[in-house]
């Protein structure tokens, strides 16, 4: 869910990238207030929650008479990626065995992909890069597309601290440290073990995400590692 914070800032959730290690965070740290909109709403459907989320807006409006949608419009808002290739294992990991459609009815994220369910990890990858392929990248378009700080998913330590004093927040970074970890998927069908020419597939496809958050030198290690180069 997109997460209001008391400074006024929201927290954009991009699935599978650490979003409820953050929303601990910022309760153990007391800065957060409530949740706004859906679960994976994009910055874009906030900005515009009267269109997007109207009836649930109307619905919590006796209790935040103050949140506004031109407050929500202009509000600093941050979001955290990760690994394009490692996103591929830790959604399978959260799902296989139990495949199926979340929010059904709603916009989800993962719509395009619904579909693509299989038990077998490379099976599930083939199938993203037969349906949508550079589906990752293309996600996290939505949701940086509206953000005014993207941090990455191996360091929110680091990178929330740093997206809260952008938002005019005063925090002490050594305190996220003591945060633990949260929601990890334990694997129900095993680990995920690629095979090499699936894994370079899924690197060319998302080579616009790995690009662009600085991922090359983790993927090629990536590669090296699994004898994909």
């Amino acid at each position: 869910m997109a997460e209001l914070l008391r400074t006024g800032a929201v927290f954009i959730h991009v699935p599978k990238c650490g979003g409820n290690w953050v929303r601990e965070a910022l309760r153990d740290q007391k800065l957060w207030r409530c949740r706004i909109g859906y679960k994976h709403s994009t910055p874009q459907r906030i900005s515009d929650i009267w269109q997007f989320h109207r009836w649930q807006f109307i619905k919590h409006l006796p209790t935040r008479p103050d949140v506004t949608p031109g407050k929500l419009r202009n509000a600093f808002k941050f979001c955290f990626v990760r690994n394009p290739v490692t996103w591929y294992e830790s959604w399978w990991k959260f799902m296989a065995g139990d495949w199926h459609p979340w929010e059904v009815g709603r916009w989800h994220p993962q719509r395009p992909i619904d579909e693509c369910g299989d038990d077998d990890f490379n099976r599930f990858v083939e199938n993203v890069l037969r349906k949508r392929p550079g589906y990752v990248s293309e996600m996290y378009r939505w949701y940086v597309d509206g953000s005014d700080y993207v941090g990455r998913a191996e360091r929110l330590a680091d990178d929330l601290p740093t997206a809260l004093r952008k938002s005019g927040a005063e925090v002490d970074p050594g305190a996220f440290r003591r945060v633990p970890a949260a929601n990890v998927s334990e694997p129900r069908r095993g680990l995920p073990r690629w095979n090499a020419g699936v894994l370079r597939r899924v690197v060319d496809s998302e080579r616009e995400a790995i690009e662009l958050y600085g991922y090359e030198a983790t993927v090629a290690d990536f590669c090296r590692d699994r004898q994909a180069l």
